[in-house]
């Protein structure tokens, strides 16, 4: 990743984290929203910079970024019927590895279709667990595995010096996948909440697990 990247990702993050905070005093993701049009219109003013010369935006971009305007109509539409909510996140899910698949495909892979790419499926992970916490289906603890991918960020921003590299390997991809799509499926009308609460309890401490596995590759010596 370059530093372009990095710094992006590190001031996105700040911005994401104060969105949250904004969400659990005013109840409304209005903030978060704005904050997350800016930074990602931000990202997308640097795509010149952090690419190949010549190389063209591109089918894989052109879906993460329909992926991220989805995730923020979905959350700017807290009144959607619950059918609705959760149908539009399994889809978004499932579309989760075309944009990368797009890229390969057409030659238009890059640092900076990765870093958008995490980013949105981040952003989709955070809009359900708002969604599962402004519906009144569960309390704020379900916001902590939204907030993991930022607090991670930000921890490799300020944290202790890396000793190891962080690498994705089929546990953590498999488990960011699931988890997104078990709080997608929390947000369907008539599950009794016992089962609500279990299954969003299961994936975060899925995602928990994962993401220490990842703190845990850098600091291994």
């Amino acid at each position: 990743m370059t530093a372009t990247l990095t710094r992006w990702t590190e001031q996105h993050a700040l911005l994401m984290s104060l969105g949250i905070a904004g969400v659990l005093l005013e109840k409304t993701p209005l903030l978060l929203a704005a904050m997350a049009v800016a930074s990602f219109l931000g990202l997308l003013a640097r795509f010149r910079r952090v690419v190949p010369a010549g190389q063209s935006f591109g089918l894989g971009n052109a879906l993460t970024g329909l992926r991220v305007l989805a995730t923020l109509a979905l959350l700017l539409s807290p009144g959607l019927a619950g059918t609705w909510q959760a149908a539009i996140a399994m889809l978004l899910v499932g579309m989760d590895g075309l944009d990368g698949w797009a890229a390969r495909r057409f030659g238009t892979v890059s640092g900076f279709g990765e870093v958008f790419d995490h980013e949105s499926d981040a952003f989709l992970l955070l809009t359900l667990c708002l969604l599962l916490l402004l519906g009144d289906h569960l309390p704020a603890w379900v916001l902590l595995p939204g907030a993991l991918r930022y607090a991670f960020v930000l921890w490799l921003r300020w944290g202790p010096p890396a000793r190891g590299t962080v690498r994705g390997n089929r546990f953590t991809r498999g488990v960011g996948v699931l988890g997104t799509l078990t709080l997608a499926v929390c947000l369907w009308p008539g599950l009794p909440p016992p089962v609500t609460t279990g299954l969003a309890a299961g994936a975060s401490l899925a995602l928990v697990a994962s993401f220490l596995v990842s703190l845990w590759q850098r600091h291994r010596a």
